[in-house]
């Protein structure tokens, strides 16, 4: 066994973040660890990495007893952590990226750029990775960075590679070609500990996996004995047909319709109705032109040719004010970006749509603010303290609440929801689930973007599949396969 970690627990003033865990990593292996937010997963990696020491548990590495009381330690260990928001030097070269704090030199003292080159691009073929030495990190992309990271883990002599979603915010030919250096890591002898929520990456590029809950160990097992459903129960110890809780509602007249919208460059011919009680899917690879429909829809950015029909009037929107005037509101998939101020409390950004409702005479009325907070805060069951606790303390699945409060504020007709559960653990996307079911059910209409496949096909009664900035077909989802939606949204008929 490469890593064995026996009976670790770890409190925080009290509260048990880790309890009595086992975690085993073979030689030349790929683990995925599983667990919701606030599971332990952190708390481990942690704990490797030497930023936690564990109250009790035995850490032993090649077989060998070890305490790692700092990075340092982790590191000379040969212990190496890629983190989502790990930190790369825009300006400054690949070479120079992965080198950093750590420069060869020449015997005058003088650093040896050749020699670092030579290392980098020897690395990098290794990897099978199109990259090279001398280019800046501005100019690669999301997996080329990753890439980047991997190498500077190599350069320290790593054995264990800890991923932390990896694949985030990258598009499937960027994931394939990830996963292609994941497997040539395990080539070269490294062991790695693969953590995500996209299950089906697990499925296919681990070969065990540990699952925590609630800081205890639930399960450690191979892939191969196990299927996607099982892990989502293992994760939040309820089924699959709960992750996707959708009601049966009866669906009523039409009360939106875009006709013939087109935009330069990104897409056009675009005509779709969503009727009353409705949740119509969107779904395309990265670049189809999803996003960009839904901006101008909403005024983020203009059209130049189409119409708008809601309520059987046609509507002009330059702007998003104009949207939510008229009842349509968009929740972004950039949350920290433009959907939510993480430095702003949790009251203030729930009511920040609402401020001219909310104020008399340009004076705020905080009475108005606490009640239409204390009412989002139980409609969509938000965990926060207290109202002046920052937003950016909340768990994602909780800020993603909160965003989508600070629109339901408006009190919408239409909600456009744009990957509204990117980023969020299992029990997190089923409470969104949840209330999306709940919404539909008062009498409101939902588009929603996602690049999941099983959310489209568990919550949405139909789905608009785009390919290249056209719409390739308009499915009822009850009669829809996955393979028929995959095979539009690559380009087949």
């Amino acid at each position: 066994m490469k890593l064995e970690l026996k009976n670790i627990s770890k409190n925080f003033h009290g509260v048990k973040a880790l309890q009595n865990v086992d975690f085993q990593l073979k030689e030349n292996s790929i683990h995925a660890l599983l667990g919701e937010n606030g599971a332990g997963k952190s708390t481990l990696v942690k704990i490797l990495c030497g930023v936690y020491q564990p109250d009790s548990g035995t850490i032993n590495l090649n077989n060998q007893s070890q305490t790692i009381s700092n990075p340092a330690i982790s590191l000379s260990l040969g212990i190496s952590a890629i983190h989502q928001e790990s930190v790369m030097f825009d300006e400054l070269t690949v070479t120079e990226n992965i080198f950093i704090g750590n420069h060869l030199t020449k015997s005058n003292g003088l650093i040896d750029w050749s020699l670092m080159e030579s290392k980098t691009k020897q690395l990098l073929q290794e990897l099978e990775a199109n990259i090279e030495p001398h280019e800046k990190i501005k100019d690669l992309s999301i997996a080329q960075r990753h890439i980047v990271q991997i190498s500077r883990s190599l350069i320290h002599d790593a054995d264990i590679v800890i991923m932390d979603e990896p694949t985030a915010s990258l598009s499937q030919k960027e994931i394939n070609e990830l996963y292609t250096i994941i497997r040539n890591l395990k080539k070269q002898n490294k062991s790695i500990i693969f953590i995500s929520h996209k299950l089906d990456e697990v499925m296919e590029v681990c070969d065990d996996f540990t699952v925590l809950r609630d800081g205890e160990l639930i399960k450690f097992d191979k892939i191969s004995n196990t299927n996607k459903d099982q892990l989502i129960t293992y994760m939040a110890g309820r089924e699959v047909n709960q992750i996707f809780p959708k009601n049966n509602v009866t669906i009523e007249n039409e009360i939106f319709q875009a006709k013939d919208l087109y935009k330069k460059t990104q897409f056009k011919n675009i005509s779709f109705n969503l009727r009353k009680k409705e949740i119509l899917g969107f779904y395309g690879l990265v670049g189809s032109g999803r996003t960009e429909i839904m901006k101008s829809i909403f005024g983020i950015t203009k059209l130049d040719a189409g119409e708008i029909i809601f309520k059987d009037q046609k509507i002009s929107i330059a702007k998003p004010s104009d949207a939510i005037d008229q009842g349509i509101v968009y929740l972004s998939e950039e949350r920290q970006q433009l959907g939510m101020t993480g430095l702003m409390s949790v009251k203030d950004n729930i009511n920040m749509a609402i401020l001219d409702r909310n104020s008399q005479f340009y004076i705020l009325d905080n009475s108005k603010e606490i009640k239409n907070a204390t009412a989002m805060q139980e409609k969509l069951n938000i965990k926060v303290s207290y109202w002046s606790q920052l937003t950016q303390s909340l768990s994602g699945g909780n800020q993603q609440k909160t965003v989508i409060s600070k629109w339901l504020s408006t009190k919408p007709e239409v909600l456009i929801l744009d990957e509204p559960t990117k980023g969020i653990d299992v029990r997190s996307k089923s409470a969104v689930h949840e209330f999306m079911g709940e919404l539909v059910e008062e009498g409101m209409s939902i588009i929603m973007i996602s690049s999941e496949l099983p959310e489209i096909l568990g919550m949405c009664d139909r789905v608009v599949v785009m390919y290249k900035g056209l719409i390739k077909d308009i499915l009822d989802v009850k009669q829809a396969s996955s393979e028929q939606i995959v095979k539009l949204a690559s380009g087949e008929s």
